[in-house]
């Protein structure tokens, strides 16, 4: 039977094939030549469907023939031997009666899934799904049925079609391919050109060309197969589509980045017989099966459109700090964590482009496998708020009164570092009984002056005793006075007294007192302290101090060193 298989249009109702009246069985048989994925067959009759029919295929030239499917008005008295009832794997070979009704008359249809969605699949990759799904080179479909009991013609419309979404044969890998039925018949794919869209002829060997729809009118063209939708509802039967270059191709979502793609039944069957559309040669950046996602070391520009050919920029990492070559995250994706453009840091890195170190983290290094080293300060010393040290340097921030590189010294003059808030003590040392105001950092120890002792050199060693700077105190109004007087003063009954002795000496400008001193015990240095209370808003203009010794000083004297000088103030 001639044009088993055709595309029918544009009235893919008014053409059917017929057997011949008053025979009861009737069996055709397809080869194919190149390699199929197998996965619906739907056949609609122009008159009533079968009795009884079976699909069956052969791999081996026709020599042998394994049954897919049994169809029965009653399967008990036509395949006696069957198992009746849907199928509980997708290798079982059962008889169906659901599509064997006398009702409908017309336009009836036989359907036979290979993979049936109602048994779960755990693998749809594994050999034995792929061996029911895949027809290699030169196997066979065979279809037989009868009109048995009925007395009806056995006229049917019986085609191999694509519908919708859905496919009955996938075409092979390349579109440029031969389908023939069984020898002394044909099996043609005509071309048909709709809005938008242009299809290629397969037919034999011979090179695919474009036609118009201008009748009479051949233009041969280049173009290209396009694989995404083998099952284009553009042709029926077992054909072969082609796409002119340039142009998009219908069931290719590429995003404006690819015209061209292909079909793969793995992605067909991932998406739940959705789409097995493959985009090739992603332009852009892009990569995926739809041009979807951006190549490696490139990330998704979340302010612009997926199809816009800018849409994936390069990752701009820091070598120093960053990972994997400078990879980064290619698209937002909050579930795993993942932000558009965002590096692999090191460990101790941070920063969108891994170029800064984490806090309590300085010295970013290529060297450094962790990419930064830890701040080494005193936790006692540095300040408890922001980054521990300096990120370049290393220099830890240090509180007010501690000093050092690392926050672990105090100030001069102070100790005993610690958690306050100031990080260290005052040394406080007694201004006589120390040398100077240092003392240890670790005990704040003074430096004592002989014969004392204490923290602060404030104690005198037992055997010893200290002298106030006022051990020796002279009146001024028991001096002997020259243009002076004695004036005499009560003191005051609600608070001490701010003079010492009955009262002052009472001096005119130009008048001197001359004290006399002679209970001096030895000689040492002393230091001369005068105590007035000026009656004038000005300060005193000058004040002279002359020394007068009773005789020469002693070469061994302590004041050996004495000059003249040092007696004139």
């Amino acid at each position: 039977i001639e044009n088993v298989v055709t595309s029918f249009s544009p009235r893919p109702k008014k053409a059917w094939w017929q057997s011949e009246n008053g025979v009861e069985h009737v069996s055709i048989q397809l080869d194919l030549e190149a390699e199929f994925h197998f996965t619906h067959l739907i056949m609609t009759f122009k008159t009533f469907r079968p009795a009884a029919m079976l699909v069956e295929r052969s791999a081996d030239f026709g020599r042998s023939w394994k049954v897919y499917r049994y169809f029965a008005y009653d399967c008990a008295a036509s395949f006696p031997h069957v198992p009746h009832g849907p199928p509980r794997r997708i290798d079982d070979v059962v008889c169906e009666s659901r599509y064997s009704d006398i009702e409908p008359s017309t336009e009836g249809e036989v359907i036979y899934r290979v993979l049936d969605p109602a048994i779960p699949i755990q693998d749809p990759y594994s050999p034995a799904i792929q061996s029911e799904t895949q027809w290699v080179n030169h196997q066979g479909l065979n279809l037989d049925w009868e009109q048995e009991g009925r007395n009806l013609q056995g006229r049917a419309a019986g085609k191999l079609q694509f519908w919708g979404s859905h496919p009955l044969l996938p075409g092979p890998p390349g579109c440029a391919h031969q389908a023939q039925p069984s020898p002394g018949h044909s099996l043609q794919t005509w071309p048909t050109h709709t809005a938008g869209l242009c299809t290629a002829t397969c037919v034999g060997a011979e090179p695919p060309q474009l036609r118009t729809a201008q009748p009479g009118h051949v233009e041969p063209r280049a173009c290209e197969p396009n694989h995404a939708e083998p099952w284009a509802n553009t042709l029926w039967g077992l054909g072969c589509r082609m796409l002119c270059r340039g142009a998009t191709p219908a069931g290719c979502d590429c995003n404006e980045h690819s015209r061209r793609c292909h079909f793969d039944m793995a992605v067909f069957l991932a998406t739940g017989n959705t789409s097995g559309a493959v985009c090739d040669g992603c332009q852009h950046n892009t990569m995926g099966r739809r041009c979807h996602l951006c190549k490696p070391f490139y990330y998704k520009d979340p302010t612009k459109d997926l199809r816009d050919p800018a849409v994936c920029r390069v990752c701009d990492c820091d070598p120093e700090g960053s990972l994997d070559g400078g990879l980064c995250d290619s698209a937002d994706d909050p579930a795993r964590g993942l932000i558009a453009g965002q590096c692999r840091c090191k460990e101790h890195v941070a920063g969108p482009r891994c170029d800064s170190c984490k806090p309590g983290f300085f010295g970013l290094s290529t060297n450094n496998p962790q990419g930064c080293q830890r701040c080494q300060c005193d936790p006692r010393g540095m300040v408890a708020d922001g980054s521990r040290c300096d990120p370049v340097s290393g220099e830890c921030f240090c509180k007010r009164l501690v000093t050092g590189r690392n926050c672990h010294q105090c100030l001069p003059e102070h100790w005993g570092l610690s958690h306050d808030l100031l990080g260290c003590r005052p040394c406080n040392c007694d201004v006589g009984g120390a040398r100077n105001n240092m003392c240890a950092m670790e005990t704040g120890q003074c430096q004592c002056r002989s014969h004392m002792m204490g923290r602060q050199c404030e104690q005198v060693e037992p055997g010893f005793y200290r002298i106030n700077l006022d051990h020796y105190s002279y009146e001024a109004e028991d001096a002997r006075l020259h243009q002076g007087s004695v004036v005499e003063r009560e003191p005051p009954p609600d608070r001490p007294a701010s003079w010492t002795g009955t009262g002052f000496a009472r001096l005119l400008e130009g008048g001197w007192v001359e004290f006399h001193v002679s209970d001096i015990p030895f000689s040492a240095e002393y230091d001369v302290v005068i105590r007035y209370e000026p009656q004038h808003p000005e300060a005193w203009q000058e004040v002279r101090l002359k020394v007068l010794r009773p005789s020469p000083v002693s070469a061994s004297s302590p004041c050996g060193n004495t000059i003249p000088a040092d007696d004139q103030l």
